[in-house]
């Protein structure tokens, strides 16, 4: 199993241990999966494909067919009064075989890319659930910052009464205090737009309780720095689109060749009443054998030369999609370093703070700073903390966008 394989399903574990009565990721990418309409395209589209396998084996209609002579044509035997007919069309050997080989080409490409769009819905979900954990974070951060200063508030206005402190400090206290409620205003619209996405991205009548993590520790995975994407849906789906087409030109092929006519023709004699012999009024029974043969073959030399574009054309869009491939995952690990280190650092500048914060309150208490000074500081490890929660959101989201890219 992949290391980042492992981390995704021991994360999932621990959230399940906390929340056993809640939802957790994994049950809301199932939720997805399951709603997503999205997806019941792609399958549709999938099972739709599969189902044309079976179409594409049988064999033209059978054709009847029915005469009556109104001018009754005279022969030795007798006149001849109605012709029965059936004719059964059959494709050139091999022709059949290739047309169910070339449909379920075409059913293994839907189903690349029905397997492409679970692993996009997924990235997605994943991704707004982790920024759901950010915003529901920083609003408990906020939350604590606003109690801190209101308790602080009635300490304060105590102290300018009593001549300790400035008017000026409670005034950028109450002006920090209205900075916090923008910043929760702001946090709460932007929870309202990213829920209701959310829900959009579950696609459920009744939308589940939402339930997010309060914490989500940083894990270190050892990534490759170059891994191989061969094997990765996205690539998948130009190699099933060229076999596809393969399949198509050898379906041409197989259409170049005559088809075949089998019948059978049966006309009814009217016995001769002049005349007495053996074969008097029998009927005639003539088995027919004919060729269908594309005489005009350029349509199908066009067809030839058009598959060959038409794989150099899905060769050099592979290529590309490579390029892109590893271009993503660079970045990915790039800025997934960066916030890893960003959380390290702040964690280790928030407990020089969390030192620092019990020292300046009892130099405050003794009178030796001013208020502003704790204002400061509250305010420094305000800005830590939102970093903090910003770099731990980034690094959730670039291992669920890594997750897409290496893990088949």
């Amino acid at each position: 199993m992949r290391p980042l394989t492992i981390f995704l399903s021991t994360l999932s574990l621990v959230i399940s241990l906390k929340y056993t009565q809640a939802q957790t990721l994994e049950n809301y990418l199932k939720i997805a999966e399951e709603n997503n309409p999205e997806i019941q395209a792609f399958e549709l589209n999938y099972r739709l494909a599969q189902e044309k396998i079976e179409a594409s084996t049988s064999l033209s209609n059978l054709d009847l067919g029915f005469g009556y002579f109104v001018s009754e044509p005279e022969t030795r035997t007798g006149a001849q009064k109605s012709r029965f007919a059936i004719t059964q069309m059959l494709p050139w050997f091999g022709t059949l075989s290739a047309r169910k080989r070339y449909a379920a080409s075409l059913a293994e490409s839907e189903f690349v890319s029905f397997s492409i769009a679970k692993r996009k819905l997924a990235l997605s979900v994943a991704q707004s659930y982790y920024l759901l954990y950010g915003l529901k974070a920083k609003t408990h951060v906020i939350d604590k910052q606003m109690r801190w200063i209101e308790v602080n508030k009635e300490l304060l206005l105590k102290a300018v009464e009593a001549g300790r402190s400035s008017l000026s400090e409670l005034l950028r206290l109450e002006v920090q205090l209205n900075d916090l409620k923008q910043q929760r205003l702001t946090i709460d619209q932007q929870l309202t737009a990213e829920t209701k996405a959310f829900y959009n991205l579950l696609n459920t009548r009744e939308s589940p309780e939402l339930v997010i993590v309060q914490e989500l520790p940083i894990p270190f995975i050892d990534l490759p720095e170059s891994p191989d994407f061969s094997v990765h849906p996205e690539l998948l789906k130009f190699d099933s689109w060229y076999t596809s087409i393969t399949e198509a030109e050898q379906l041409n092929q197989k259409d170049k060749r005559p088809n075949l006519a089998l019948g059978m023709d049966y006309i009814t004699v009217q016995e001769r009443l002049d005349q007495t012999f053996d074969d008097n009024g029998k009927d005639i029974f003539m088995p027919r054998l004919s060729l269908s043969i594309p005489v005009f073959s350029k349509k199908y030399t066009s067809a030839s030369v058009q598959n060959n574009i038409k794989k150099e054309q899905i060769e050099a869009k592979k290529e590309q999609r490579l390029n892109d491939l590893e271009n993503l995952y660079a970045r990915a690990l790039a800025q997934l370093n960066a916030a890893r280190l960003g959380f390290e650092l702040q964690g280790e500048s928030l407990e020089r703070l969390g030192e620092t914060e019990t020292l300046y309150q009892s130099r405050y208490m003794a009178g030796n700073i001013d208020f502003e000074s704790l204002l400061d500081l509250q305010e420094l490890k305000l800005n830590i903390q939102m970093r903090r929660i910003d770099a731990t959101v980034q690094c959730y989201q670039q291992y669920a966008l890594i997750n897409y890219l290496i893990n088949p």
